[in-house]
């Protein structure tokens, strides 16, 4: 044994594999290395339930668990969670070859693969090397988990010069620092050295992410293209490719590369949600809904399933439901309200909570509901800390329809503030969308003015059918407007009494009950309900 049994009897590790008989052999091989504090589990729920109540020292993960799972999105979870302690060393087990992540060390990958079957002697020198490795690393290791990226890339200079069995591991996250802190043509001039020595197809990858985030477009694709020949590389290559089209607006060729890395990674979370990006940017509405209904479908029991999948299923049909025929409104609002509901409890959390909320109540305004939409805008904006584009949008257009201008425009400027450019693709995508969608609200406020005005227009000339369906159609968006909600009130005061309006009609009175009316308003409501139908009255 390369350590003393006594070595291995003060670490706890956790074990995670699925089939009985084989974590009872791994669990008796730990046993007879010199593991005493065991903790065997068969499912990623209990074992992050264990990681949520104590700190292990190391972790064994079988890769397939289940339907829908595998290990690295375990790892993923513990670590978006801050449940891995910065020494913790995690092992993946499996019995087919696997690839580990070839660019993104900085954000955390697995310390290392082992292929099944294996005796307790391959177990021990595996466990060994990467306590060993993680150790000479430790500093580092802690200052990444602290976010110190400046203490990161002193002590890794040191192992740098050192020149030790861990410097490459050294030079490869070095380099993804300089990446972290935007020093691109450092990171590049880096991997540049280390292709001098050897080529390694890893440093290849990043000096061709450098290229695209220095904004050499044609020399990141052209390396990019030359990448996803590689098999080791392959899907990293897909990824970056992508995102270099989409810097370029060619979303159509970024369609395609997210395309070719699912058929060979189909749970891919990350290409899938930026699949969904290219959808909305290109725009394909009608197909952006389908692809998330069969992700909700296929995923929805599984460790792939995701929040954002729901809430920007409910958010596109809610627009949908806006832009519906009366006849058609409420089983639009009804079909985003149910796409909502569908999310999962096991995806709700702190940090689900404002979205879940935001969208609620603009489901509910949109249902006639104002008191309650407007008692939810001032619960979540009591308590709102929320960085989530998505729902900053939300509450931008919760507070616009309610007549909270400044709020609306105070959220849209978080907004704007929030898309910055991130050098990933997924931030990438978010930034693209975040644009796109403040793009379509600011045009929106300018088609709500050009309904208002020529729904007047069309009364005045007596279209009075025309007149009422711009007039709704900016009341959808903009539902406590006094003089808006005026115009819709004096046009349906026009038409002849119908069982089919009179739903609007009382949303729209209902709304004048929010709002502040001029004393000119309240004499021009007084002669217009004298003039409603008294069915719309009851």
């Amino acid at each position: 044994m390369i350590f003393q049994a006594s070595f291995y009897k003060t670490k706890k590790i956790l074990l995670l594999e699925d089939c009985e008989p084989v974590r009872a052999s791994i669990k008796g091989m730990l046993q007879q290395i010199g593991f005493e504090d065991i903790t065997a589990v068969p499912d990623a729920a209990q074992a992050m339930s264990f990681a949520a109540k104590q700190s292990f020292d190391f972790v064994l993960a079988d890769f397939e668990l289940g339907v829908g799972k595998d290990a690295l999105q375990f790892f993923t979870d513990l670590t978006q969670q801050a449940l891995l302690k910065a020494s913790c060393c995690f092992v993946l087990l499996s019995a087919e070859p696997r690839r580990l992540p070839v660019f993104g060390l900085l954000h955390g990958t697995p310390d290392s693969f082992l292929l099944k079957p294996f005796s307790y002697v391959e177990l021990e020198k595996r466990l060994a090397k990467v306590w060993s490795q993680r150790s000479k690393m430790r500093k580092v290791y802690q200052a990444l988990h602290q976010q110190d990226l400046k203490t990161a890339q002193y002590e890794l200079d040191q192992i740098v010069n050192a020149v030790n069995s861990t410097s490459l591991l050294a030079l490869r996250l070095m380099a993804e620092v300089l990446f972290a802190q935007g020093s691109y043509a450092a990171a590049s001039k880096l991997y540049d050295q280390v292709m001098q020595q050897r080529d390694f197809s890893w440093a290849r990858l990043g000096q061709a992410v450098a290229m695209l985030q220095l904004a050499d477009y044609q020399e990141a694709e052209t390396r990019l293209v030359a990448l996803t020949e590689l098999d080791e590389v392959r899907p990293e290559a897909l990824e970056w490719l992508a995102c270099v089209y989409l810097r370029q607006g060619q979303y159509e060729l970024a369609q395609k590369q997210l395309t070719d890395l699912l058929r060979g990674q189909s749970s891919h979370v990350v290409a899938h949600l930026a699949s969904v990006a290219v959808l909305q940017l290109i725009p394909q509405t009608g197909e952006c809904v389908k692809y998330l209904q069969k992700l909700i479908q296929q995923y929805r029991f599984s460790g792939f399933d995701r929040p954002e999948y729901y809430f920007t299923l409910c958010r596109i049909q809610l627009e949908q439901a806006q832009q519906a025929s009366l006849k058609e409104f409420p089983a639009a609002v009804k079909k985003a309200q149910e796409s909502l509901s569908a999310m999962p409890q096991k995806l709700m959390n702190a940090s689900t909570e404002t979205p879940l909320q935001a969208l609620r109540a603009r489901i509910s305004l949109l249902q006639g509901n104002i008191a309650d939409a407007k008692q939810a805008l001032s619960v979540i904006e009591s308590g709102n800390t929320t960085t989530d584009t998505g729902a900053m949008l939300d509450l931008a257009k919760l507070a616009f329809a309610l007549g909270e201008q400044k709020q609306a425009d105070s959220y849209l400027k978080q907004l704007k503030d929030a898309a910055v450019a991130g050098i990933d693709l997924l931030s990438c995508c978010q930034r693209l969308v975040t644009l796109a969608l403040l793009q379509q609200e600011q045009k929106l406020r300018g088609q709500i003015r050009d309904w208002n005005q020529a729904g007047m227009s069309e009364a005045e000339a007596s279209n009075t059918k025309k007149a009422l369906a711009l007039l709704r159609q900016a009341f959808v968006y903009m539902p406590c407007n006094p003089g808006l909600i005026l115009n819709l009130l004096q046009v349906l005061a026009q038409l002849p009494a119908d069982k089919a309006l009179k739903a609007l009609a009382k949303t729209a009175l209902t709304a004048l009950e929010f709002c502040s009316l001029t004393a000119a308003n309240k004499q021009r409501l007084q002669q217009i309900v004298a003039a409603l139908p008294e069915v719309y009255l009851e």
